[in-house]
């Protein structure tokens, strides 16, 4: 989602929790938006209240482990993947990039570099809304080499090279790469989009 995009989708979710803003989901739901816009800060009580008032749940420690990722901070984010890679609810096809992920904290160095593509990621999605679609992508295939785990640059290339390379079969390469790391939905859709550009 863009900015206005996460935007629209917490007006809606605001709208849906009045007269019982603390229904289940609610907040976890309004929470990712702001993770996705990156007010962190404003994301976190959200969860943590979540937590208290309906109890631990995959998808709850696994939304605060990834905001932690992305957050900068390495120590907060190791502690809570340790505790979803224990749970029995984490679908097995997480587990490998909740492994790598709890060693990348796990290491100063690492996480230095996961910062650096973090921030990579940001710098190409600034070029990605000027429509310098080359230099975006170099920004993305540098973020990805310096965190393996970095989805959201790998489904980045995958787009560029689908849409504006015509080359759908580096981009049927890159969702696929990125699909190794976790089995989501809207990564199988491209890859079926990038698949379907091929037989074309």
């Amino acid at each position: 989602m863009s900015t206005g995009e996460h935007a629209i989708a917490r007006k809606i979710w605001k709208k849906l929790s009045k007269g019982n803003p603390n229904a289940h989901g609610m907040r976890h739901n309004i929470a990712l938006t702001y993770i996705g816009e990156e007010r962190y800060a404003e994301a976190e009580p959200l969860l943590f209240d979540e937590i208290e008032d309906f109890g631990d749940y995959y998808p709850r420690l696994r939304a605060l482990a990834d905001m932690y990722y992305a957050w900068g901070k390495g120590s907060a984010a190791n502690e809570w993947y340790r505790k979803v890679a224990q749970r029995d609810d984490c679908p097995d096809s997480e587990r490998k990039l909740i492994q790598r992920r709890i060693e990348l904290t796990s290491n100063d160095a690492l996480y230095s570099d996961v910062l650096k593509s973090l921030e990579d990621v940001r710098k190409g999605n600034a070029l990605l809304a000027q429509d310098q679609w080359q230099e975006a992508r170099e920004c993305f295939r540098r973020a990805s080499e310096l965190d393996p785990t970095n989805i959201q640059a790998m489904n980045n290339i995958g787009t560029i090279e689908l849409n504006h390379n015509e080359d759908p079969e580096a981009a049927k390469a890159w969702f696929e790469k990125a699909l190794n790391w976790s089995d989501l939905s809207w990564l199988r859709k491209n890859l079926a989009l990038a698949e379907k550009a091929i037989q074309l």
